[in-house]
């Protein structure tokens, strides 16, 4: 086929959609919304140091829920959906005789744009930038045979558990030994006090900052959330492995039977919903026994816990909820996950934005005042409010505003 007689690429259609991932991409996005929401009313240090804000019994009780069924969880589904997406969209790239790596890597590039510029402007925990350098990563498995991805996913999880666990076992050697112990226990001592007062600080400035004071403490923020991606454990190399995952099940032939994900997860719903349900509260333990400051045993535990319990519930979380579309129970409601999930990108965007008009000083001003335990009826107000506005923008328009944007970038036409 000549360069000129190459089919122009459009938009999915409606009834080309697998409205499986659709619903499971909305879900997704509510589950990120109830993790962030911790994140959104309190600075992202929260994660570095407990400034001791919000230890009432019942906020205890819910963060401890949280951790159980939602930590980790979303943004692995998310992650594995994305593989999937991955697979779909280069092999319709594939399809339209366009090169495949040059229009996945301009794609990727336009979402490591959006991704800064979300996270400059609005808020530092930004996902979008980590999933385009993850996705360029893993155009290097394209060709690849499924063995081989196989064993490169064991070796990114498995080198990072592996290089996490000697520094741990390392510093649980040298607090063995009186003379050395002591050095340790400062050095980390000093860490805690950086990021507390950090935390300090962000309280101070969503709370009663300007716009130009935030953007200044972002910039900490930011380099705080670029660190952790490289050394905690939904980082960079768990995406990519989740990623790989995604895109090796698309491989079994997701385009061809659009049902391939209810055939391979139904029967093993209740096997995946327990094992990760058990790995699960085993993470959310940890927490009530681990060192606040300290490097321990059961910071080890934890991290193995969240890495092998969140793929295992998510899958069995796929499970259900394609076991209740299959067998048409709540089908209506699970419908309504849908539009949100077709502009996943807007609607993500725009999480941020609703959320920092609650938290932050050029809002409502609630950063460091809304307790854990009022974040999941707050999640679903906010949800629901993207339901509806999700399915009237659908009735007028047949792409996302930022989707519309990104895949315009992507193939460098109008749309």
């Amino acid at each position: 086929m000549a360069e000129t007689e190459k089919a122009i690429p459009t938009p999915v259609k409606p009834v080309e959609r697998i409205i499986d991932l659709d619903i499971m991409r909305g879900i997704a996005l509510f589950g990120i919304l109830v993790v962030n929401l911790y994140l959104f009313s309190n600075p992202i240090a929260i994660l570095g140091a407990d400034g001791g804000l919000w230890h009432q019994w019942y906020n205890d009780a819910y963060l401890f829920f949280s951790r159980v069924f939602f930590e980790g969880k979303f943004i692995t589904l998310f992650s594995f959906l994305f593989g999937l997406g991955f697979y779909i969209f280069t092999e319709r790239l594939k399809l339209k005789e366009l090169p495949v790596r040059i229009v996945f890597f301009r794609r990727m590039l336009l979402l490591f744009a959006f991704g800064m510029l979300h996270s400059t402007f609005f808020w530092a925990g930004d996902i979008l930038a980590p999933y385009a350098i993850a996705g360029i990563f893993i155009m290097l498995f394209l060709y690849r045979k499924d063995k081989t991805i196989k064993i490169w996913m064991v070796i990114i999880i498995g080198l990072f558990l592996l290089l996490f666990s000697l520094l741990v076992l390392f510093i649980m050697w040298g607090m063995s030994m009186p003379d050395v112990a002591e050095g340790i226990k400062e050095g980390f001592a000093e860490a805690n006090d950086e990021f507390l007062d950090m935390l300090a600080r962000g309280y101070a400035v969503y709370a009663t900052g300007s716009f130009a004071e935030m953007m200044a403490y972002r910039r900490e923020e930011i380099a705080f959330v670029w660190m952790g991606m490289f050394i905690t454990p939904m980082g960079i190399p768990y995406i990519i492995a989740i990623f790989l995952l995604g895109f090796l099940i698309g491989r079994k032939g997701l385009l061809d039977n659009p049902k391939l994900l209810r055939t391979m997860l139904i029967p093993r719903r209740w096997k995946f919903l327990i094992w990760g349900l058990a790995l699960s509260t085993i993470y959310a333990t940890t927490y009530l026994y681990q060192d606040p400051i300290i490097f321990d045993g059961w910071l080890l535990l934890q991290m193995a816990s969240i890495m092998f319990g969140s793929p295992l519930l998510m899958l069995g979380y796929c499970g259900f909820i394609l076991h209740w579309l299959e067998e048409q129970k709540a089908t209506e409601l699970l419908k309504r996950f849908a539009p949100v999930g077709r502009m996943a990108l807007t609607n993500y965007i725009l999480q941020t934005v609703i959320c920092t008009i609650i938290f932050y000083a050029y809002g409502l001003g609630l950063m460091g005042k809304y307790p854990p335990i009022f974040i999941l009826p707050l999640a679903i107000a906010i949800f629901a409010l993207q339901v509806y506005f999700s399915e009237w923008y659908f009735k007028k328009y047949k792409m996302g505003p930022l989707e519309r944007i990104w895949r315009m970038g992507t193939y460098l036409k109008r749309i």
